[in-house]
């Protein structure tokens, strides 16, 4: 064939390979992406993996992977593989002949399943983190691979990271969804039950997700803190009306009573699914620093943050409302209350952060604060 038959060759297959990658691109799963890949690398397998410290987690196969003992969910320890050797530069991407590469010949997998050509490239998320590697394997050689084919599997690569984000993102707000919903649920039975307590919720909120954003928490941080805030009382439900609705002072066996509300919270967040993993943290919301608080008496540090933080921000907005045996304390009283249990009832950290708060912006709302701290960079 002479120089204008092999360009229009080249140029016919190019085409193919681009056509394949937009109808890809059009239709994108993590499955066809791997089998295009193997179909346009010729390989006997193609498939992509999870990178963890320690493991390679095969994920996605398409062809022959039982000959190179690979299949979805097996697990290999990751200074074993080739991906590892490819990522830390020790081997190339794309290996035409394993056998004539002295660095992968030597090594026990390429005699045990019998490796001839081996290409792989790093999976990577928007933000550069490493997800695993999209790889082809075959038992023969293949010297025609080369440059051009590199370049496709790192496209693929990409369409593969940018496949994962899309579902990981889906997931994510389905997720929130039910969380949203469930937190709707729970605070409507709160207010139903008990006006007040419903009421000071929110308001507890408010000044505990800017305790939270002081105190150096990450959104998500930030976000639990605002959701043991909201879900601090909702044990109260359980608790009988004439305690929840006495106009005066609770005796000690009432007082035995109330106090059981952190549990009974946590068994309902326990048995809401969305919510679960806030009900440790829901029980302790009124554990005290020195150990003195209840229902488990936790300490310092065994104390969640988000019990903490919503404890001190709990203890103010009580302080501070009134109720039908006792008027509220002032801001300023309540603030020297706040003072006098830093260190002993409340979280050093935390009560230090919230009087810097209540100072700086008159209890101001987390909305405030992200404000304030955005203005700030």
């Amino acid at each position: 064939m002479n120089a204008v038959g092999h360009g229009q060759r080249a140029t016919n297959e190019l085409i193919d390979e681009l056509t394949l990658l937009r109808e890809v691109a059009q239709s994108p799963s993590v499955e066809r992406a791997v089998q295009t890949v193997r179909d346009l690398l010729g390989m006997d397998v193609a498939y992509s993996s999870q990178i963890t410290d320690s493991e390679q987690i095969i994920a996605s196969v398409q062809g022959d992977g039982e000959s190179f003992g690979v299949r979805p969910g097996t697990r290999f320890p990751l200074k074993q593989t080739y991906c590892h050797r490819v990522l830390k530069g020790r081997l190339p991407n794309l290996i035409q002949d394993v056998r004539a590469e002295d660095r992968a010949s030597s090594l026990p997998v390429t005699r045990a399943v019998d490796v001839g050509a081996f290409a792989s490239v790093p999976i990577r998320f928007s933000d550069g983190r490493l997800y695993g590697t999209l790889c082809a394997a075959s038992h023969e050689p293949k010297i025609s691979l080369g440059y051009r084919d590199l370049q496709f599997l790192h496209a693929f690569a990409r369409m593969v990271a940018d496949i994962l984000e899309r579902e990981s993102l889906a997931r994510e707000a389905h997720r929130l969804e039910i969380q949203a919903a469930a937190l709707t649920t729970l605070v409507g039975a709160i207010d139903a039950r008990d006006s007040y307590t419903g009421a000071h919720s929110r308001d507890v909120v408010e000044n505990a997700g800017a305790v939270a954003l002081r105190i150096g928490l990450s959104d998500s941080e930030v976000t639990e803190v605002e959701q043991v805030a909201l879900l601090h009382d909702v044990g109260k439900i359980a608790i009988p009306d004439f305690i929840i609705g006495k106009p005066g002072p609770l005796t000690e066996e009432e007082w035995e009573v109330m106090r059981s509300h952190p549990v009974k919270g946590e068994e309902l967040v326990r048995h809401t699914r969305a919510l679960a993993h806030l009900a440790s943290a829901v029980r302790a919301e009124h554990e005290r620093w020195d150990g003195r608080g209840y229902p488990d008496g936790l300490a310092g540090g065994e104390i969640p943050i988000a019990s903490r933080v919503t404890f001190v921000c709990d203890a103010y907005d009580a302080m501070t409302s009134d109720r039908p045996y006792r008027r509220a304390l002032t801001h300023a009283a309540a603030r020297a209350e706040l003072h006098a249990g830093t260190g002993s009832q409340f979280c050093p950290t935390s009560a230090t952060a919230f009087l810097s708060v209540l100072a700086e912006q008159g209890g101001a709302s987390a909305s405030d604060e992200r404000a304030r701290l955005d203005s700030n960079h």
